[in-house]
C-alpha cells in the first residue's frame, strides 16, 4: 500500500510539473559551431519556441566530434524538458562510422518532432577553382587522383557521406578535411584555403546567391527552388546519385510525455507559420512537423540507410 501511495504521489508531482511547464528558460543544445546549418535552423526554432512557450529558449552551441559532444551532453541531461537537442543527419550516421558512441542514438533520446527536410546539399567551389561544372570537376579528379581537397562539417557528417558516395559513384578520389562544423568549413572555402565542399543549403545558398561561391550541382532528387539553374548531380551525369538531409528535436530519454507533446505541438505550429515557411524556403528546407512516433520510425529507418551507405562506400568505423 505504501509503495502505491508513493507511486501516486510521484505521478501527481509529474503531472503538476508538466502542467506548469515551462516555468523557467529552456536550453536548446546545438551540437555544432555557430554559423552551421544546425545552428541556423536551431536559432529560427529557438526564437519561435520562446514566443509560443512563453519562456526564453537559450541556444547552447557545443561543437565537436561531428555533433557527438553536444549530443552526449543532451543525453545525460535531466529529462525534465529544460534541455532539448536539435540535430540532423549526423545523429543517424555516427553509429555507422564510429566504433563506440557515449550514447545510443535511439535508446537514449525521446524523439519530439522532425522539423524539416533538406532538399539536398550544394556542391560548391571557390570562384578561383578551375572547374566550371560538375563534369569538369570529375575530369580534374580523374586526371589527378587524390589531389583535390574537400571540406566537410566533420567525419561521418552528411556532408562527408555525400562526398564519399559521390566519389564511389563517379569513380573519383578526393582528400577529405573534416572541420568542427559547416560554418568553419565554409569560412575556409570562402577564404580559398580549400577549393570544394558539399555544403548544407542553409549555409552555402546565401553565399552562392551573393556570388561568393560557384555552384556545380545539387545533390537532391530535383533542382533547388533557390538555385533553379543549378543541375542535380543526376542531371549532370552521375546517374542515380542522391543525398538529402533533415533537422529534428529531441529530449533526453525519460522526458515526460506531456512535455514531449507540448513541444511537438509548438513545432507543428511553428513550421506552418508563413514567416517560418518563407525562411525555410530561402534555405531550401521543406517544413515537416510530424508526430513523435513518426519521428522515431524515421530515425530507425535513417540509421539503417546510412549503415548500408557506409558499408557500400567502404567507410570503416573509427
Amino acid at each position: 500500500m505504501k509503495n502505491v501511495l508513493i507511486f501516486l504521489g510521484l505521478a501527481c508531482f509529474a503531472c503538476r510539473c508538466a502542467a506548469a511547464y515551462p516555468d523557467r528558460p529552456i536550453r536548446l543544445v546545438v551540437p555544432a559551431a555557430p554559423g552551421g546549418a544546425i545552428d541556423v535552423v536551431g536559432r529560427i526554432m529557438g526564437v519561435k519556441l520562446s514566443e509560443i512557450l512563453g519562456q526564453n529558449v537559450v541556444i547552447d552551441n557545443r561543437a565537436g566530434a561531428n555533433n557527438i559532444i553536444g549530443t552526449e551532453i543532451a543525453a545525460r541531461a535531466v529529462p525534465d524538458g529544460y534541455t532539448l537537442l536539435i540535430t540532423a543527419g549526423a545523429h543517424t550516421i555516427n553509429p555507422a562510422v564510429y566504433k563506440k558512441l557515449p550514447y545510443d542514438a535511439l535508446r537514449d533520446f525521446a524523439p519530439i518532432g522532425l522539423i524539416a527536410n533538406s532538399g539536398g546539399l550544394v556542391i560548391v567551389v571557390h570562384p578561383s577553382f578551375g572547374a566550371k561544372n560538375l563534369q569538369q570537376l570529375i575530369d580534374m579528379a580523374r586526371a589527378r587522383p587524390g589531389t583535390i581537397v574537400y571540406g566537410s562539417a566533420g567525419y561521418g557528417n552528411s556532408t562527408h557521406l555525400a562526398a564519399e558516395l559521390f566519389q564511389m559513384m563517379a569513380k573519383v578520389k578526393f582528400i577529405h578535411v573534416p572541420y568542427k562544423g559547416a560554418g568553419p568549413a565554409a569560412t575556409d572555402l570562402l577564404g580559398g584555403q580549400i577549393p570544394l565542399m558539399f555544403g548544407p543549403s542553409p549555409v552555402v545558398v546565401p553565399m552562392v546567391q551573393a556570388g561568393r561561391l560557384r555552384p556545380l550541382a545539387f545533390t537532391g532528387v530535383k533542382r533547388s527552388s533557390q538555385l533553379p539553374d543549378v543541375p542535380t548531380v543526376d542531371e549532370a551525369g552521375v546517374k542515380g546519385y542522391e543525398s538529402t538531409g533533415w533537422y529534428g528535436i529531441y529530449g533526453p530519454r525519460g522526458t515526460p510525455r506531456e512535455v514531449v507533446m507540448r513541444i511537438n505541438a509548438a513545432i507543428k505550429k511553428i513550421v506552418q507559420m508563413s514567416d517560418t515557411r518563407e525562411r525555410f524556403a530561402a534555405l531550401n528546407l521543406e517544413p515537416i512537423g510530424n508526430s513523435p512516433e513518426e519521428f522515431a520510425r524515421f530515425l530507425k529507418d535513417d540509421l539503417e540507410k546510412y549503415a548500408a551507405i557506409a558499408k557500400a562506400a567502404g567507410i570503416k568505423p573509427e
